[in-house]
């Protein structure tokens, strides 16, 4: 019968890693969330034999001493088995790769944690890959509008499927994890006719903005004005360009 510590300590150290970890934490609960335990058994795999690459080459026959206040002590090795023994001693267990299992599980968290401090592996950077390779076009639009450096570039019109339209900034787009939203800043919001989808514009928010932007309260405008959408109830989203709607409703008056 297969030992389980074996097994269960580095698929759990694995899991901790990959939803730790920006750039698998990002796939695997957005993307592949039914690969997440295949995964995980590969990562265990692979950590494992780090482990035991490490202890083997660098400390199980490491002869070299240590040197602490200029003074000699015991050689790495030595100190490697006594920590061992007391680890068995203590736990009254003492199977062979029981303690290279819970290393596993215990460098996970910390592991991801430091690759994740690492430039290419920092949030933003993995939400923009996440995104890029593996979003779908909803995502794409609100993603590279939000990186726009004009304003006028970040508008977005958004259909709701309730048939509410808002037009506006994008200020905030969820992780691409489990329920996904994005928050929004209108500058004006309207209804499409549930029959020929006509737009009409029926509230303007401008003036309001413009009025928090005078008295200097710029950062009030999100928590006044700023609604929550779900993506789910997103239906049809657009770049929004005030020169050519202006043409289109001058066209049609």
């Amino acid at each position: 019968m297969p030992r389980l510590d074996l097994i269960l300590l580095p698929l759990l150290g694995g899991y901790i890693f990959l939803i730790t970890f920006n750039y698998t934490r990002f796939y695997h609960q957005r993307i592949e969330k039914n690969k997440l335990i295949y995964n995980s058994l590969l990562v265990a795999i692979i950590l494992t034999g780090f482990v035991y690459l490490i202890d083997y080459f660098i400390f199980k026959h490491n002869p070299y001493s240590l040197y602490i206040g200029g003074l000699e002590t015991n050689s790495v090795s030595y100190y490697r088995n006594y920590l061992s023994l007391k680890i068995d001693d203590i736990l009254n267990f003492n199977k062979v790769g029981f303690k290279h299992s819970i290393i596993v599980l215990v460098i996970s968290y910390p592991l991801a944690l430091s690759l994740n401090r690492i430039k290419y592996f920092r949030e933003e950077f993995s939400f923009d890959y996440t995104l890029s390779k593996w979003g779908t076009e909803f995502d794409k639009i609100i993603w590279n509008a939000l990186g726009e450096k004009d304003d006028l570039e970040k508008l977005l019109m958004l259909t709701t499927k309730t048939n509410k339209v808002y037009i506006g900034q994008i200020t905030k787009q969820s992780e691409p994890i489990g329920n996904t939203y994005i928050r929004v800043i209108p500058s004006l919001s309207g209804f499409r006719d549930k029959d020929d989808h006509t737009l009409t514009i029926t509230t303007s928010y401008t003036d309001m903005i413009e009025y928090f932007t005078d008295k200097g309260l710029s950062e009030e405008i999100d928590n006044k004005l700023g609604v929550i959408i779900p993506t789910s109830e997103i239906i049809l989203i657009s770049r929004f360009d005030i020169k050519v709607f202006g043409r289109i409703k001058t066209n049609e008056e």
